[in-house]
């Protein structure tokens, strides 16, 4: 008799033993299952790898951007700034055409005005008025800001390259941009680009032409339409 209650006490702990060994693995496997774009919850006893696609996919994708921007490296005596549209497809994650319109806005800077006020004079400068491009990205690195502990935002840092045209206040001549930048991807449509594009023309000034080099810092914010093809 206390041989059959031995036995029956071991079995007892062995059931258990196995049930709490399965409530163990059935929590560790709920913690895994979190939406894609929140971050996975740390299991501390357990060292996790995962390879993660992009949130949110890029593949045969239109999107349209508005943008604000400022010179930060056009002549002392003028200040210039420009508003912008841009049309992109994306042709996969990693690049894209697009075209892009420009009006610029320029106003004498303090130095400017008081050229003009002492001297009566006008900076030599052929400013622009508006310009149109087409060009082409690549996006270089591809990763993920935790802004809180559930909370990521998705990004990619860029190059740019465009030609097209720009119309000064002589005359039309050609355009040729280097743009750097960060767009930073928030939910599955929404998009904000900050970066610094640089445009390269020749202006025509009183003592004859010369190379233009002006250095735009803008801020940019689009809609992305669509879903994301698979690719």
């Amino acid at each position: 008799m206390k041989k059959i209650i031995g036995i029956a006490i071991l079995s007892t702990f062995s059931l258990s033993s196995s049930y709490a060994e399965k409530v163990d693995l059935t929590k560790k496997l709920e913690t895994l299952n979190v939406p894609s774009d929140k971050v996975t919850p740390l299991i501390s006893e357990d060292k996790l790898y995962a390879v993660n696609k992009r949130y949110s996919s890029l593949n045969k994708r239109h999107e349209i951007t508005v943008s604000g921007a400022k010179n930060f490296n056009a002549d002392s005596h003028i200040e210039t700034e420009n508003a912008s549209m841009t049309y992109r497809f994306h042709w996969n994650d990693t690049w894209s055409v697009g075209y892009r319109y420009s009006e610029y806005q320029n106003n004498l800077s303090s130095a400017g005005e008081q050229l003009f006020d002492s001297e009566k004079l006008l900076p030599d400068t052929d400013y622009a008025l508006k310009s149109t491009e087409g060009f082409v990205n690549f996006n270089t690195v591809y990763g993920k800001l935790r802004l809180t502990q559930d909370t990521i935002v998705y990004f990619d840092q860029y190059i740019t390259l465009g030609y097209g045209n720009i119309a000064l206040a002589a005359g039309e001549t050609r355009l040729a941009t280097v743009d750097l930048g960060f767009s930073f991807w928030i939910g599955k449509h929404a998009s904000l680009r900050i970066g610094a594009r640089n445009e390269f023309y020749e202006q025509q000034k009183l003592n004859g032409a010369d190379d233009v080099h002006n250095v735009l810092g803008y801020f940019e914010m689009g809609y992305l339409f669509g879903e994301g093809a698979t690719i």
